[in-house]
């Protein structure tokens, strides 16, 4: 047995040895259909904004469904063929696209779902205001955390903007409170913060205290934000390129924590009105529309000088990035801002499969393309459908303007 086992890992690649663990012990093909394509390059067709879209939200309210409470699932692992834990961070900045979705398409029933989500949210607040990090395994321990705390910010606050509920903003205000009394003189957070190291895109948490602020008109969370907006600035380099935007030191930044460092400025630089933030934001997606251009794509990381050895990409960041984009030829009518996002929608679209016999699957978007590459290998994320359906969304805004 010992020798057939040997030849087995010998003779099979890693890459479909989980598939054909599924398949054989579930029936399950999926795994190696997602595995085959990434291997061959085959691509899905391109449906419609509308076909990509409605695809996207199903998915979410699966994700949503996979858990009793109303938290999201943070993922589906094709590999186990399963839905993980909810996900406290990413079910707090998934609530405005519901809320959005229902608004752009009428239907009260997406709005429910927003308001299980942050009621959920409510329930796993830590004494202190924090969140704890996620996703929320029964064995892990809820220790609090800035970046989720900041992300859920964004969900909390527009559940009050849409409900006035005075115990959104009650909660909210007192995980605003908690990042203002933790955040050090210079504007950084050190203190928990994923892994221990400082992160430059904390500010997208700065955007998350600029949305509180504008319904709890507390000072304390507008100096808050700004100062670690103003911290974040002195990390860019010259042409653009973030220090410590990555998980951990060391290790080349992800495109998705990337485009949460320049999301977080560009949206906090148009809210205050404040041009430092939004060119330095201008010039970080200039630079990334520029490598997309020179690959096709954009490679899942990028180093000092924007420097990348890569051949796959990180599906989140693609999606993110086209949002990016967009925002900035909403602000700016630059043409090439709009090239550049429908060109990232365009290849997150042939990579998300419309049709599917799974929920799980169906609709959902990968962590890496290929599927089996190193960013959370084999799972549709809940973070990448969100990004996902947010650009489409922002797209179908911009094609009515452009007609009106």
């Amino acid at each position: 047995m010992n020798l057939i086992r040997r030849l087995y890992r010998k003779l099979v690649d890693e890459r479909l040895r989980a598939s054909i663990h599924a398949l054989r012990f579930r029936g399950d093909a999926s795994v190696l259909t997602a595995t085959l394509r990434g291997r061959l390059g085959w691509l899905f067709k391109e449906g419609s904004n509308q076909e990509h879209l409605e695809a996207a939200m199903d998915w979410l309210c699966a994700a949503q469904d996979a858990q009793e409470e109303g938290g999201v699932s943070a993922y589906y692992d094709l590999r186990a063929g399963a839905w993980a834990a909810p996900y406290p961070e990413t079910t707090g900045y998934i609530i405005p696209t519901f809320f959005n979705y229902a608004a752009r398409r009428g239907l009260e029933i997406y709005r429910e779902r927003a308001i299980r989500m942050a009621d959920w949210l409510l329930t796993v607040q830590l004494e202190n205001g924090a969140f704890p990090i996620g996703p929320l395994w029964h064995d892990r321990e809820r220790a609090p955390i800035v970046f989720d705390t900041g992300q859920i910010l964004h969900g909390l606050a527009q559940a009050f903007e849409e409900t006035g509920r005075q115990k959104y903003l009650a909660s909210a205000c007192r995980a605003g409170d908690w990042l203002a009394e933790i955040q050090s003189p210079d504007g950084n957070w050190e203190k928990h913060v994923s892994l221990g190291y400082v992160h430059t895109y904390n500010v997208r948490s700065a955007w998350g205290m600029l949305r509180l602020y504008t319904s709890s008109q507390d000072p304390k969370h507008l100096a808050a934000a700004r100062a670690n907006l103003d911290w974040a600035l002195t990390q860019q380099d010259p042409d653009g390129w973030f220090r410590n935007a990555s998980f951990q030191p060391e290790v080349d930044p992800l495109t998705h924590t990337i485009a949460y460092t320049i999301e977080g400025l560009l949206e906090a630089g148009l809210q205050l009105v404040d041009q430092r933030y939004i060119e330095a934001a201008r010039l970080a997606a200039n630079a990334l529309r520029k490598k997309q251009l020179e690959d096709g794509f954009l490679r899942a990381r990028y180093g000092t000088g924007w420097n990348s050895s890569l051949n796959w990409s990180c599906l989140t960041g693609a999606a993110q990035m086209a949002l990016v984009w967009l925002r900035l030829y909403q602000t700016y009518s630059d043409e090439q801002d709009l090239r550049a996002a429908l060109a990232a929608n365009k290849y997150v679209k042939q990579r998300q499969p419309l049709r599917a016999p799974l929920p799980g699957v169906r609709g959902g978007v990968a962590g890496s393309y290929p599927i089996y590459c190193e960013y959370e290998p084999y799972c549709n994320l809940n973070w990448a459908v969100k990004f996902f359906a947010d650009s489409l969304m922002l797209t179908e805004q911009l094609e009515t303007d452009d007609r009106n």
